[in-house]
C-alpha cells in the first residue's frame, strides 16, 4: 500500500469518527437474578432427581417383597389337594387296636368276655377274642374303615359299637347286667379337624396369600407413578398378608412403606395436614 492510499484510509476514518458512526462495542451485562437461578436450578433438579430416586425404591422393594408372596403362596399350591384327598381316603391301612372292658357297678375288669370284629356292611365276623385277666383285648391288622365292635358275656346286656380304628386305645367298654343289645355309635365323634377341612384351609391361605401379593404389585406401581398417596400406603399395608419367605417379603414392603412416607411431597394427591 503507497503514500496516497494510507491518506485516503486515514482520511476515511477521521471523517466517520466526526460524523458519529463509528460502532460502539456491546457490553456484556449480567444481572444478580440471573446468577442466582443458575446457581439454584441445578440444586432444584438434584433435589428432583433424590426425591424420584426414593420412590423408585420405595417400588422396587414393594414389588420384590409381593412377589415373594406371590412365589410363596404358589409353593403352598404345589402339591394337588385333589389327588392328596382322593390318595388318603381310598389308602386302606391297617392298625392294632385295644381295649379294656369293666364292670359297670364294681368298676372291675372283667376276663374271658367275648369279642368280635363285625364288618359293617356285611355283617360278617372277621376277628374274634378274648379278654385277658385284666380285662384287656387286642385286635391286629384291622382295616381302617366302620366295623362294629360286639361285647358278649353271660348275663349282662350286648353291646354293639360302630366305630372308626385308630391306633389309639378304645374307649373303655361298660357292661351292665341284663339281656339287652346296647348299641353305640363312635363315628359320628371328631376330636379335631378332618383332612377335608385341613386341605381346605391351606389351599384358601394359599389364595389369600397369591391375591395379598397381586396388590402388592398394583401398590409398587402407583408409588412408581407417584399417584394416590393414601391409596398406595393401604395396598401396600394390605400386601403385608402375602408373607413372602415368612418374614423378608412383609420386612421389604415395610421398608418401602417408609420411603413413601419420606417422599410422601411428591405424589400428586397428597394431603396436606
Amino acid at each position: 500500500m503507497d503514500i496516497n492510499e494510507r491518506r485516503d484510509a486515514l482520511r476515511a476514518r477521521v471523517q466517520q469518527k466526526l460524523s458519529g458512526n463509528e460502532p460502539e462495542e456491546e457490553e456484556l451485562v449480567v444481572q444478580d437474578t440471573e446468577i442466582i437461578e443458575s446457581t439454584t436450578e441445578g440444586q432444584d433438579l438434584l433435589m428432583i432427581e433424590e426425591t424420584n430416586g426414593l420412590l423408585a425404591l420405595a417400588s422396587s422393594l414393594i414389588f420384590v417383597g409381593s412377589v415373594l408372596g406371590i412365589i410363596t403362596g404358589l409353593l403352598l399350591l404345589q402339591g394337588n389337594p385333589a389327588e392328596l384327598l382322593d390318595g388318603s381316603l381310598n389308602q386302606e391301612s391297617t392298625v392294632d387296636i385295644y381295649g379294656v372292658v369293666i364292670e359297670a357297678e364294681s368298676g372291675d375288669s372283667i376276663e374271658g368276655v367275648l369279642i368280635e370284629l363285625i364288618d359293617r356292611e356285611t355283617n360278617n365276623v372277621l376277628q374274634t377274642t378274648e379278654t385277658n385277666s385284666y380285662g384287656y383285648y387286642q385286635l391286629e391288622n384291622v382295616i381302617t374303615k366302620p366295623h362294629i365292635l360286639r361285647i358278649t358275656y353271660e348275663s349282662y346286656s350286648t353291646v354293639e359299637r360302630t366305630f372308626s380304628p385308630s391306633s389309639a386305645t378304645q374307649t373303655p367298654f361298660t357292661l351292665v347286667e341284663g339281656n339287652e343289645v346296647l348299641k353305640e355309635d363312635f363315628t359320628k365323634e371328631s376330636s379335631g379337624w378332618s383332612l377335608e377341612n385341613a386341605i381346605a384351609l391351606s389351599t384358601g391361605i394359599a389364595l389369600a396369600t397369591i391375591i395379598a401379593g397381586i396388590v402388592g404389585l398394583n401398590a409398587a406401581v402407583n408409588a412408581r407413578r407417584g399417584t394416590k398417596y393414601r391409596r398406595t400406603q393401604y395396598l401396600a399395608g394390605f400386601s403385608l398378608f402375602s408373607r413372602g419367605f415368612i418374614v423378608f417379603g412383609p420386612f421389604l414392603i415395610l421398608c418401602g412403606m417408609g420411603l413413601m412416607i419420606l417422599a410422601r411431597n411428591e405424589f400428586q394427591d397428597v394431603e396436606v395436614e
